[in-house]
């Protein structure tokens, strides 16, 4: 994130921060970062000794094939080999999948600690049921949630996960295939300005508008003419809905808008919570790399600056206030 985008006090915010997380790193995550880069070389080494021993076995398979259906006229499945391979990706995949689970996750658990009241919650993910109910994320057949986060920030209960979704959809030869549909940030904020109905904000998608349709909400013309062109707004109520969306908060969404440099933004005001999803399209909170060293600042400086952004969400919104949004 550009500092530049934020107002002084703002700007020096982060710089206060930043330094503050510049001493924690040098005292707890570099230190726990050098215990655990020897445990990354062990897997890397295993990896690699996976991976060399199924290229010497590969060629012995195909060769064992060739010959028993050359002398004894056996005629076997070339597919024997397909599953050789699926089989040996599948053991290969273990030392990644070991490394994350026994680094990644112990140096995140590092690195949150920096972040006063807030937990990592590998895995957790938002509630499913009010992820569908809060009609802001596409249409998915499943969900993987990766890294998560509980905490309060500014007096806000806040959840962020990192979310994939996927929709199953058959190919024109009528093979089953999976598409990415969502793949970015979900935040499920608390909020003190009360409400009843449903409220959401999604991107403006042009001439596609009179094809949009959301359960229950029906379309809300504003009088702000710039959140209109790039935003559109659907509501329970027509009245609560200007009730949330004031000028004020109205302004607010657009800078977000343009801080995340216009990603796909949509919110939903639901259960008294808002929801956010930003599809930003890659994988986020990597703090460790396995064929590289841990010992790279760069990583652990990138994960502070998404925390950064997640956390300009709540001072931009100003949700810990129940007046003036």
């Amino acid at each position: 994130m550009n500092t530049a985008d934020f107002e002084y006090d703002e700007r020096e915010e982060y710089t206060n921060l930043k330094n503050r997380f510049d001493q924690f790193y040098q005292m707890k995550i570099f230190p726990f970062l050098q215990e655990k880069e020897e445990i990354r070389i062990k897997y890397v080494h295993r990896f690699w000794s996976l991976l060399f021993l199924s290229l010497f076995i590969l060629p012995m398979i195909m060769v064992a094939i060739y010959v028993i259906n050359l002398q004894l006229e056996k005629n076997i499945d070339i597919s024997v080999m397909y599953i050789f391979i699926a089989l040996a990706i599948y053991v290969m995949r273990g030392p990644f999948v070991k490394y994350k689970r026994h680094v990644k996750s112990d140096v995140m658990g590092v690195i949150v600690r920096f972040f006063v009241g807030f937990s990592y919650r590998p895995g957790t993910g938002l509630n499913q049921g009010l992820i569908k109910q809060s009609q802001i994320f596409p249409e998915y057949t499943t969900a993987e949630a990766d890294d998560c986060f509980i905490g309060t920030y500014n007096d806000v209960n806040l959840m962020v996960c990192e979310e994939t979704l996927k929709k199953e959809f058959r190919s024109a030869k009528g093979k089953r295939q999976m598409q990415t549909v969502f793949r970015g940030i979900a935040m499920e904020m608390g909020m003190r300005k009360p409400f009843k109905g449903q409220t959401i904000v999604v991107k403006d998608a042009g001439i596609l508008n009179k094809f949009k349709s959301f359960d229950g909400l029906e379309r809300v013309k504003l009088e702000d003419v710039v959140f209109e062109k790039h935003f559109e707004v659907y509501s329970s109520d027509q009245i609560e809905a200007r009730y949330l969306l004031t000028p004020a908060f109205m302004e607010r969404v657009l800078k977000l808008k343009k801080i995340y440099k216009g990603k796909k933004i949509a919110i939903s005001f639901y259960a008294n919570k808002i929801l956010l999803a930003i599809d930003t399209r890659e994988n986020m909170f990597e703090p460790c790399s396995f064929f590289g060293t841990n010992l790279n600042k760069k990583k652990v400086d990138k994960v502070f600056e998404q925390f950064w952004t997640i956390f300009s969400v709540i001072r931009i919104l100003k949700l810990n206030s129940n007046t003036g949004m």
